[in-house]
């Protein structure tokens, strides 16, 4: 229902030759490359990636949801040749970038952590260490994460499922805002005098709750102080459309992002 047979194919054929090179510690900068920019080109919605028409890359729909957009829709999976795909995706991706700036990323790549543990304790942060932190939780229950990542934990040997059991998920809002207060603790305690957060959230349960009203007293709480709420209405969602619903009408349709500082300054 996603793809055709020699796509389907070729995708596999990738997928086994990525775990084998990672299996046998062989793995280098090319090969996590490709796989960076195949796990981004698994589902789409143009011909920029692998599958017939979907959902956007971010959310890979069930089985028996692809087949309902393809019956809608009246498409078939024509074949995508993932090596073309991959090249036309890397060139795009590289074409603006200067060979000094390449330079840059390159030393920032040996220098940069990366942790996969709960944003409430990442011990491995020092205090006080970091200027700025951009991110954005879960938005209660309203996704679920094991589900839009299922293909992409398959083609990466990922259990989405055991993952998506660790990431919060709270059907309320008071129980939302007990786990933010605890992350807004730990990200009192690892930024620098004068840092930032840009903490993005949206409106939820059709539009009635705006996590923001939830966001601002936890960070207060943990001792910052509110710069800014910036609110981004949408105008479209490729979403939306898919599925035939009109838009800023079901769903998260604002970005709203809390701008906090830690100390006045």
């Amino acid at each position: 229902m996603f793809y055709h047979p020699r796509t389907e194919s070729e995708i596999v054929s990738l997928k086994k030759y990525l775990q084998q090179r990672a299996s046998e510690g062989s793995e280098d900068d090319i090969d996590r490359w490709i796989r960076m920019v195949a796990t981004n080109r698994l589902t789409g919605h143009s011909s920029g990636f692998f599958s017939v028409y979907t959902l956007p890359p971010n959310q890979a729909t069930s089985p028996e949801d692809q087949k309902r957009i393809n019956e809608k829709r009246g498409q078939k999976p024509e074949y995508r040749n993932v090596r073309d795909i991959i090249l036309k995706k890397t060139r795009s991706l590289r074409k603006d970038l200067t060979p000094e700036q390449i330079s840059a990323l390159g030393a920032a790549s040996r220098r940069a952590q990366f942790t996969c543990r709960d944003a409430g304790k990442v011990q491995e942060i020092p205090s006080c260490s970091v200027r700025l932190t951009v991110t954005s939780p879960p938005f209660l229950d309203v996704v679920e994460y094991s589900k839009d990542n299922w293909l992409r934990g398959w083609f990466n040997g990922i259990d989405a499922k055991l993952i998506g059991s660790k990431i919060t998920m709270s059907r309320t809002a008071e129980q939302w805002t007990g786990t933010m207060t605890k992350v807004f603790h730990e990200l009192f305690r690892v930024t620098a005098d004068g840092g930032y957060v840009a903490f993005e959230v949206g409106e939820v349960r059709k539009a009635t709750l705006k996590l923001e009203d939830c966001v601002v007293p936890a960070g207060l709480a943990a001792g910052f102080h509110c710069l800014a709420i910036m609110v981004n209405e949408q105008r479209f969602t490729k979403t939306s459309n898919i599925w035939g619903v009109g838009n800023n009408a079901l769903g998260t349709n604002t970005n709203r992002i809390v701008i906090f500082r830690k100390g006045r300054g």
